[in-house]
This record gives structure tokens, C-alpha cells and sequence, in this order.
């Protein structure tokens, strides 16, 4: 199982209820439109289509050390990390 394909679906199919847990807060999905999926913690991920009309997922970028982050990378690791506790649980 690619934990990382299943955590990329997750954000792709998600639904306005829809929630993962990383640490002790609960985000939940608050709004989602055809383009973005807003997030309780504030932060928007946007829904992109390449000309080929292959989709992939953006957000804004954190900027440490004049270098940027793409926030979509924090996300998606702790999507796995909540999906890698559920399997574990269960």
C-alpha cells in the first residue's frame, strides 16, 4: 500500500466534515469547491490541472532560510501519519 497515494485521495475525495488528527488537534475540512479544499486550520489547499489535464495539489509556501516550503508537504505528512495510526489500531 503507497501511504502516500492513499494520503494524496484522501485530500482529493475529501468531503466538508471529513477530518485527520496530527498531534492533539483535530483538522477538519470546513469548505470544498471544484478548486480548493479549506481546511479548520485555516490554511487552503488548491486542486491544479496541468494542461495534459492531470491533476495535483498546491498551497501556499513558508519561507525558512530564504528558502520556500510548500505548506502542501507538512499536510500530506501528517494525513500519512494519521492514516499510518488507523491502520495500526485497527
Amino acid at each position: 500500500m503507497d501511504i502516500n497515494l492513499n494520503a494524496n485521495k484522501f485530500l482529493f475525495n475529501s468531503n466538508v466534515g471529513d477530518y485527520y488528527v496530527t498531534g492533539d488537534k483535530v483538522i477538519e475540512v470546513t469548505k470544498r469547491t471544484k478548486t480548493k479544499v479549506y481546511l479548520s486550520n485555516g490554511l487552503i489547499v488548491n486542486i491544479k490541472t496541468l494542461s495534459d489535464g492531470h491533476k495535483y495539489l498546491d498551497s501556499k509556501s513558508v519561507v525558512r532560510n530564504k528558502k520556500p516550503y510548500p505548506v502542501i508537504n507538512q499536510i500530506l505528512r501528517d494525513i500519512e501519519g494519521y492514516l499510518i495510526y488507523l491502520i495500526h489500531i485497527k
